[in-house]
């Protein structure tokens, strides 16, 4: 029954056809996202809430989240240089 499971999700990735250069440019985009709501004044603790009380998910992963993204834009940029 797992090697079903497994088959199923290799089909539905092959599906995506995720690119490693789209999904580059989409992690780029989720990081100035973060970065345009940042600057616009938006608390990072309140931004740590709404999202905990819209998904759910806890806040101390919400808040490693939210740092990763602060770095995220220029690792992801650095990493395809490095290619």
């Amino acid at each position: 029954m797992e090697k079903e499971k497994d088959n199923v999700t290799l089909i539905e990735l092959k599906k995506l056809e995720m690119t490693s250069e789209k999904l580059g440019r989409e992690i780029r985009m989720i990081s100035r996202a973060f970065k345009a709501i940042a600057k616009g004044g938006l608390k990072r603790e309140t931004l740590v809430l709404l999202l905990h009380d819209h998904s759910n998910v806890g806040k101390p992963d919400i808040r490693d989240i939210l740092r990763a993204l602060d770095n995220l834009d220029g690792y992801v940029e650095k990493e395809q240089v490095n290619k």
